[in-house]
């Protein structure tokens, strides 16, 4: 397939494709919830030890003022 084959893909903006992410990661988050697999703070947790390990992945202090309230149905 040469390059003038390829069928036209439209272009998708940045801010559109984290927040798809953001909404897909959130219902994961959910369903984990839900299902009593684990808690949002036990994800936390384990984001932070992720991010500690991964130096290039640190976040400012302020993106999380507390910690999570926990879930109520």
């Amino acid at each position: 397939m040469s390059r003038d084959d390829r069928p036209i893909r439209d272009t998708i903006a940045i801010e559109e494709v984290t927040v798809s992410n953001m909404w897909e990661i959130a219902a994961i988050v959910e369903v984990l919830e839900r299902k009593d697999l684990c808690t949002k703070q036990d994800l936390y947790d384990i984001i932070t030890e992720f991010r500690c390990k991964n130096l290039r992945a640190k976040i400012p202090e302020t993106a999380f003022l507390e910690p999570i309230p926990p879930h109520r149905d």
